[in-house]
């Protein structure tokens, strides 16, 4: 048996029947089957129809750190007191300590969950710790300046010691030459002068020995020049050898000499500017420490109460009454508004589609026919693989409101490839056709229902442009097929 299928539905009949939202016709067929023809009520619609690659993920959102940002480390500088007696025997000794006191929570303002207006008080510390811990900065500025005072005499001095270097090493140099040639001279001179005395003592020796050989009784006197010979023999090799090593000691010392006079004007820089790196440094120190009571007086004042530097909620408060509070401390963590992102995985397929910096359309699933706005941010550049698919994750960012949004939030992400904007559109299951015409079926308000032609364009893939033939706020008709 032919199928049969009611295209046209008039009469005050129809429109009852049709006030529910769908409407069923059933036709009895050669079995014991029944067939169905339903229909779903949807509305012409004008909006945005976009394409792109489509992920789910959930929401999170970033948070922003209230810390204390004076520096403990450089609130003291008393230990540089004794860099002075170091900086002149050219070492550099500077250094610092932290503060003995600590900061004490009286009394807190705000609790986790909590929002804040910038500038709304978050804790009080106690009077006695912020006087305390204000005193230990102020004497650590005091001794910073000392130190400056004390890095200055001592790079005078160091530098009139450079110079007093500088002064001898050119002199020494400048008669270097001089200074060795007599030095050598006069170990030449010693060993003539003990050769001399040797060869007259060999002389007299000779003539001792001719006398006696001629009858002259002169026995006595020759021994006693023997060994007077013998030890002008002994001072003759000590003045070799010494002439051997003095010579080479003398060549040292002029060749150090030598250099060091060549020398002594990069050598008299170096002095001098360790001597300024070392007031420098007592500088630094100093500024340190100025920065730590400023830096001290800005974030704690001097009520001791430290103010929301954020407008948002409180995710996190790190203190009770009666903790202790230290620099760099984080005080409380708020919720960060400017960095609300939503992170999906994206297929290796079509990863190569998505750039960052693309504009992104977000839903969220607690949030119906809604659309925020987004881009992309970033995208892992390793990849997570499944059994058989390998993904990337990426990650978008909201860039309009974001009120109402909270960690966790699933919904998806459309990496748009392309959009068209405040159009007519209905669902593509809407649309019918008779050959190359395409038509939907229109409800009218007394319930009769009416084919009209119409003419379509772009799809999003579920609905799809309407170019002509209707206008927003119609209702169109989905039909579908049920058997019973």
């Amino acid at each position: 048996m032919k199928k049969k299928k009611l295209w046209l539905v008039t009469g005050v009949a129809a429109a009852a029947v049709l006030a529910a939202g769908t409407v069923t016709f059933a036709y009895q067929s050669g079995s014991d089957s029944e067939e169905q023809t339903v229909y779903k009520e949807v509305t012409v619609e004008k909006g945005n129809l976009t394409a792109g690659v489509t992920e789910s993920g959930s929401v999170t959102i970033g948070t922003l750190d209230q810390t204390l940002d004076f520096s403990e480390d450089s609130s003291s500088a008393s230990t540089q007191n004794n860099s002075s007696a170091q900086n002149s025997a050219g070492e550099n000794a500077t250094s610092s300590t932290s503060t003995a006191s600590t900061l004490e929570v009286e009394t807190v303002y705000v609790i986790a969950g909590q929002s804040v207006a910038e500038g709304d008080p978050i804790l009080k510390l106690t009077e006695e710790s912020v006087a305390s811990y204000k005193k230990d900065l102020e004497e650590a500025v005091t001794e910073a300046k000392t130190a400056v005072s004390e890095a200055g005499l001592s790079a005078e001095k160091q530098k009139v010691s450079a110079s007093y270097s500088y002064n001898l090493s050119t002199a020494e140099g400048s008669v270097a030459q001089e200074t060795y040639e007599a030095a050598i001279k006069q170990l030449q001179e010693a060993v003539d002068d003990a050769q001399e005395a040797v060869d007259t003592s060999a002389s007299l020796i000779n003539y001792y020995q001719e006398q006696i050989d001629a009858g002259v009784d002169l026995s006595a006197s020759l021994t006693e020049e023997q060994e007077n010979y013998d030890k002008l023999y002994t001072k003759l090799v000590a003045a070799k050898n010494n002439y051997t090593t003095k010579s080479i000691e003398a060549e040292k010392t002029l060749k150090e000499a030598e250099l060091s006079a060549k020398n002594a004007s990069s050598q008299y820089s170096v002095d001098v500017s360790g001597a300024d790196n070392d007031i420098t440094d007592a500088k630094d120190t100093l500024s340190d420490a100025e920065e730590a009571l400023e830096e001290f007086e800005t974030a704690i004042g001097d009520d001791g109460t430290i103010y929301a530097e954020y407008t948002g909620t409180i995710t996190d408060l790190e203190y009770e009454e009666g903790d202790t509070i230290s620099s760099g401390a984080t005080v409380a963590t708020f919720s960060n508004t400017d960095a609300v992102t939503i992170t999906v995985s994206v297929s290796e397929e079509d990863i190569t589609n998505i750039a960052v910096g693309d504009v992104v359309e977000i839903e969220l699933s607690a949030y119906e026919d809604q659309t925020f706005a987004g881009e992309g941010e970033s995208i892992d550049t390793s990849s997570s693989s499944g059994s058989s698919t390998v993904s990337y994750n990426v990650t978008a960012a909201f860039t309009g409101d974001i009120t109402g949004i909270y960690t966790d939030m699933t919904g998806n992400v459309t990496f748009i490839s392309s959009q068209v904007t405040d159009v007519l559109y209905v669902s593509n299951k809407a649309i019918q056709s008779d050959g190359t015409t395409s038509y939907v079926k229109v409800k009218d308000a007394d319930g009769t229902i009416r084919m009209v032609d119409v003419e379509t364009g772009f799809s999003d893939g579920v609905n799809v442009e309407i170019t002509s033939g209707l206008t927003e706020g119609e209702t169109v008709l989905i039909e579908s097929q049920v058997t019973e």
